[in-house]
């Protein structure tokens, strides 16, 4: 990402041909002169500037600039004594590798008269703090950087989380860095989704004005990430590269391709290249053909958008799709966002590191802010009859893997036929009962953790809803099983075996659930039983109960809390 062109560059440079290099130093202006390139390289100094900068605003430091207060009898000339040219990419990796974690630091080298001028373009970052790698947290103040004191960092630290990088203004940038066939396809699916009468649309300035890509004919840093010309988005923000990889099941590549693109381009390019490989199937069942997709279209949209909206784009790198019959794997860089994590992300409330992209991308029914992805991804593959997408966080780098095996058809059949009638709890149910034929509620309890309010209602709604379920009860738990007239169909070749006293188990249950504890004469009432000796005998037996107290004060509650 380059913080100022060159010609600014050139500017500031010969700016210090006239006025001491002290004055023209601001809060995003830094210079510095070194003897050698190995003086740059063992320079610590040069790792705070970079840290003070990247805290801050941002900015660019100048190699070759001496300091005014060395210069004799104000000949500041004199200042402009260039430096050495050397490898840029190795430059940028030295400077890089001392300080945590590493920004996109761009290093340029600018011609000025006879001599060579070293640019380092700092961006900020406002997801983390940038120290040395010694640990050293610096802040520009002024003209000058300091260390940071632990209240400043405190606070800091604090405000982070607010930050959108994606929000701000380009003030430098205008519409002419989008790219016109681009902001045209983009026009006209928003006029088309807004159902605008044809002689009302409106301007496309307005229509750049209303998604957020421009603000005052300003372009956004969500803008450019969406509609740029990929030459302003590598020159102004940094490179954004995108690969979609499809291999056969032997390893023989079907296709590989690595493009930079804005996000509109990218988003069509990866539809084709899905549509593609996400060829129809028959699937014949009972002396039936189905027609099927290997993949479920809905599952992977939210999984790409998923990637796109959440990465971190204040570092570079390269945004995946990796499919192989066995599994689709998409990856994006960047890490968990405010609080999330891999373990959590099927129940947590979402979190937008991207606040303004996301905005911008809701317009065009891309994604919606109702926290409905991870959901959607998990609808599409157990739809299927196959797991749960797996999430994982590895070396700065987000993973969500899909599962392509082989689809279960007596799963996908019955959703497919009435999908309406199927929410992601119905889907668990079915999933985990699938050739086992039954499972203790408070297992079922643990898998749809945190997808309803409250599991037990959500589970006793799931069996009143489908015709296939049932609850029963025996002394060591309560279960949803397929019923009998279902358990061949499900390949349920083992069903479990109930007695008379089932219906007990399952009122016994639901009563404890809901008042959390019964006497034996409440129990005795509930359950019809002719006399209380009888209720203990009862009781004896269920293990799922436990006893607290002796004599007439005694009261039974659950053994686990569902």
């Amino acid at each position: 990402m380059f913080m100022k062109s060159e010609d600014e560059l050139k500017q500031i440079i010969e700016s210090c041909k006239v006025v001491d290099s002290e004055l023209i130093e601001n809060e995003e202006i830094e210079f510095k002169e070194f003897s050698s390139l190995p003086s740059l390289h063992g320079s610590k100094e040069l790792a705070e500037e970079v840290s003070a900068l990247a805290n801050h605003k941002g900015g660019v430091i100048i190699i070759g600039i001496r300091d005014g207060s060395n210069v004799k009898s104000q000949q500041w000339e004199t200042q402009l004594v260039g430096f050495e040219r050397a490898d840029l990419l190795q430059i940028e990796q030295r400077i890089k590798g001392k300080i945590k974690p590493q920004i996109d630091i761009k290093a340029q080298y600018i011609d000025y008269e006879d001599k060579s001028f070293l640019a380092l373009h700092i961006p900020t970052r406002r997801d983390t703090l940038v120290s040395t790698s010694s640990g050293k947290t610096c802040i520009r103040d002024g003209r000058s950087s300091r260390p940071m004191a632990p209240e400043e960092i405190r606070l800091a630290v604090s405000g982070l989380v607010n930050y959108d990088w994606t929000a701000e203004i380009m003030n430098q940038l205008h519409v002419d860095s989008l790219e016109e066939s681009a902001v045209d396809a983009a026009y006209l699916d928003y006029c088309g989704r807004k159902k605008y009468p044809d002689g009302n649309l409106p301007s496309k300035d307005a229509f750049l004005e209303a998604i957020g890509a421009t603000t005052n004919g300003a372009v956004t840093k969500s803008g450019l990430l969406f509609l740029g010309k990929p030459s302003d988005i590598l020159k102004w923000l940094g490179s954004y590269e995108y690969r979609f990889t499809w291999r056969n099941s032997t390893g023989e590549l079907l296709l590989n391709e690595v493009w930079d693109d804005n996000l509109w381009n990218t988003i069509q390019r990866t539809k084709r290249h899905f549509n593609n490989c996400n060829s129809e199937i028959p699937l014949t069942y009972s002396g039936k053909t189905y027609t099927c997709n290997l993949l479920d279209g809905a599952a992977f949209h939210e999984c790409f958008m998923n990637a796109l909206v959440h990465r971190d784009y204040s570092i570079e790198g390269m945004v995946v799709v990796d499919y192989n019959f066995e599994r689709m794997l998409v990856t994006n860089p960047g890490v968990f966002y405010g609080g999330v994590t891999a373990e959590n992300i099927n129940t947590h409330q979402p979190r937008h590191r991207n606040k303004a992209l996301a905005k911008l991308l809701m317009n065009f029914q891309l994604v919606d802010r109702a926290g409905m992805g991870v959901k959607r991804m998990s609808y599409g593959s157990l739809a299927y009859g196959r797991e749960f997408p797996i999430f994982r966080e590895i070396y700065d780098t987000v993973e969500v893997a899909l599962s392509a095996k082989a689809i279960i058809p007596e799963i996908f059949v019955r959703v497919q036929g009435s999908s309406e009638k199927f929410s992601l709890v119905d889907l668990i149910i079915f999933n985990s009962l699938y050739r086992i034929g039954y499972m203790d509620v408070i297992d079922i309890a643990k898998r749809i953790d945190g997808l309803e309010g409250d599991a037990w209602p959500a589970i006793k709604n799931s069996v009143q809803r489908h015709n296939e379920l049932e609850l029963c009860g025996t002394n060591k738990g309560i279960f949803v099983r397929f019923k009998p007239t279902w358990a061949s169909y499900f390949k349920a070749n083992n069903p479990i075996k109930i007695s008379k006293t089932s219906s007990k188990h399952v009122k016994l249950f639901d009563y404890l659930v809901e008042f959390k504890e019964a006497s034996n004469e409440n129990i005795t009432e509930l359950l019809g039983h002719k006399n209380g000796p009888h209720t203990s005998a009862f009781l004896r037996k269920a293990s799922y109960a436990v006893r607290n107290g002796n004599g007439p004060s005694a009261r039974w509650s659950l053994v686990t809390k569902i």
